[in-house]
Order: C-alpha cells, then structure tokens, then sequence
C-alpha cells in the first residue's frame, strides 16, 4: 500500500509542513510506503524512506489500495493528478483566510485578488466534496467553514506533530527582561500592529523588554510589512521590535527560550502550531480568543477577549512576576500539550481509513 500526499510545497517549517511530514511518518508505522507529490521541488532536510515526486516528472504507479491525501489551504495548487489517479481520496482541510482581513490593510488590487481567491476555494471545495472518500480536518473550526458542503467521512484530526517539551522554563538570565514573542506570517490577519501597539504599552513597565516578531513575508503582503515598520517608529518601539524572517524550528525554539511570554492579537487561526511550541518551551501564553485558538489551547494558557491592552499588560504582569501563578499557567499548558503528543495517530489512522473502506 502507498500514501501520497499532494502538496504545492513540502516545508519544514510551517504547519502544512510539519503535518505532511508527521503523517508520514505515521503512515509508515501502519505498514504504508509513503510519498509526496509537490508542484516545487524539495529543497529541505532529507526525510528518509520517503520518495519525492513533483508534479512534472511524476510517473509512479497508483492502485486501487493506495491513499492520496490532498494539503487544501486554498486554489492554486493544480489538482488533475490527485483526481485521476487510483486510490482513496481524502482532502486534509486548513483553512482559508476570509478575503475581509485585506480590505482596509493592502491594496484594492490585493483585496480583489484576494477576494477572487476565497470564491474560487469555495468552489474547488465544492467539487471536492463530490468525489473526496473523507474530509480530515485539523480543527472543528475549520470543519465548520465546510460544514455545509456535506463531504462524506468527516473527521477532526489535530496536526500531526511530536513537540519539544522543555519543563526547564526560560532561560533564568532574561526571566526579568518580560520579552514578549509572537510567530506567524506577516499578513493582516496576524493583527500584528496590535500586538506592537500592546508591546508600547508594556515597556512602560518593562524598559528593557524586545519584540520578537518571527516570520515571513509573502510578496502580495510588502505594503502592510512596510506598515508594520513604520507602526513601530510611531510607536517609539523601532529600537526594541525585531522583525526576525527565515528562522530555523530549532531557531525558533531557541527564540521562545528567550522570551517571558507568547502574546498572540491574531484574528484568524485554522489551528496555530506556534501556540503549542510555545506550551512545549514553558512560557506562559496569551491568545486572543479568535478562530481556532481556543480549541487549540485545549484549556492550557490564558485566552482573553477583548484588546485592552493596559488590563492585559497588568494580567501578564501579574502572572510573570508571580511564581506560583506562572507554575499554575504552565502546568496547564503541559497538561495540555499532553493530548498532542500523546495522541493515539496509529489507532486513528486505521480507524478513518475502515471507515472510508466501508
């Protein structure tokens, strides 16, 4: 039996990535002989027993026993191979950024393509549905956004991702500097100019803390990186944000190691892995309650629900300079991460996939 997973890139470093890989891994415990199909070749670390494959010089054999699991996130990816080849269909759903969040934060040809590019996903969606054997989806938010477009066998699987779990905390040397850390792309539905709005308020208190803004910048979205920029300047914090791009997981590791807290103004999340590294790093986490993040959270952290910021600076406040309130928050947070890593894939797989054979 053959697994192949159809992507447009194979990453190491973002959640489509990381559960692409995950699953594969996965897969193989059950007995699968696991491949990827992706439009750009890799360029990553070596993943072994794992045949590559782009779509231009695919020439594998396909049958009837095989799986092929689609990465969705959107239109774009051109899908005729995955729809002729023999096998069980399944279409792993992320999510797709609502249109609105580029209105107001890019330019109107950005927000037209934009919003072109959300009809066209739903559409795509649509045709999915009709011959997809399953829907796996990574959150029940996510689920809700396809709800209606009645996929047969749908199921909610988490990404598939083994974290790092350092119950030794934050590097004693900056436990006082009160650091603050966010990861993500730079795109509006980040609300990352909240987050630096909130970060101006907190070194008021805090005058030697840093930004860690860590991501990557998508070509469409310069303007609103360049916005950012200048949010900081206006904001009096330019010397303190550090715009950090094309970072490492282990890079990224070492970076939460570094920080006094998570803070996440993002407005949008189909799941946000970051989150969890974080829970793994044992630094206490404040998400705003949007999207999938409190489902993800699974009761770990703290989540709040409006943006004010000077009761959420004295919250975060109060819980950092409290040992016994922060132990409380982190414990909760290893509690947490527990149901991921301790996540029963093999007996799940092999469930889903009986169902699909019915």
């Amino acid at each position: 039996m053959k697994l192949f997973q159809h992507l447009d890139e194979l990453k190491d470093s973002d959640g489509v990535g990381n559960d692409a890989i995950g699953l594969a891994e996965k897969f193989q415990n059950i007995g699968f002989d696991c491949h990827f199909i992706t439009r750009i070749p890799r360029s990553g670390r070596e993943i072994y027993n794992v045949k590559f494959h782009t779509l231009e010089n695919f020439n594998a054999v396909s049958s009837e026993s095989d799986v092929h699991i689609l990465h969705y996130g959107g239109t774009g990816y051109p899908y005729d191979l995955f729809y002729k080849l023999f096998g069980k269909k399944i279409l792993r759903f992320h999510n797709i950024t609502p249109a609105r969040f580029y209105e107001h934060t890019t330019t109107p040809e950005i927000y037209a393509a934009m919003n072109k590019f959300e009809s066209l996903s739903y559409l795509e969606l649509a045709s999915f549905s009709i011959f997809c054997d399953a829907i796996w989806c990574d959150s029940s938010y996510n689920y809700s956004a396809v709800a209606d477009l009645n996929f047969k066998n749908p199921t909610i699987l988490p990404i598939c991702k083994k974290y790092v779990v350092n119950k030794k905390g934050i590097q004693d040397d900056l436990r006082d500097e009160g650091n603050i850390i966010f990861i993500g792309r730079y795109s509006p539905q980040k609300a990352w100019e909240d987050l630096i709005e909130f970060f101006s308020v907190w070194v008021n208190d805090f005058p030697n803390a840093k930004l860690y803004c860590v991501g990557n910048v998508i070509g469409a979205f310069d303007g609103y990186f360049d916005f950012l920029r200048r949010k900081t300047i206006a904001t009096g914090v330019e010397d303190r944000v550090l715009f950090l791009q094309g970072k490492s997981d282990a890079e990224v590791l070492e970076l939460l190691s570094k920080a006094s807290a998570f803070v996440s103004m993002s407005e949008h999340e189909g799941f946000c892995l970051p989150i969890l590294e974080a829970f793994g790093m044992g630094i206490p986490v404040f998400a705003y309650s949007a999207g999938a993040v409190s489902q993800t959270m699974n009761g770990g952290g703290l989540l709040f629900k409006e943006k004010d910021y000077y009761r959420l600076k004295k919250d975060l406040k109060s819980i950092l300079t409290n040992p016994e309130l922060k132990q409380l928050v982190i414990s909760s947070q290893f509690k947490a991460l527990d149901y991921y890593n301790l996540f029963p894939w093999e007996t799940e797989l092999k469930k889903n996939l009986e169902i699909i054979e019915r």
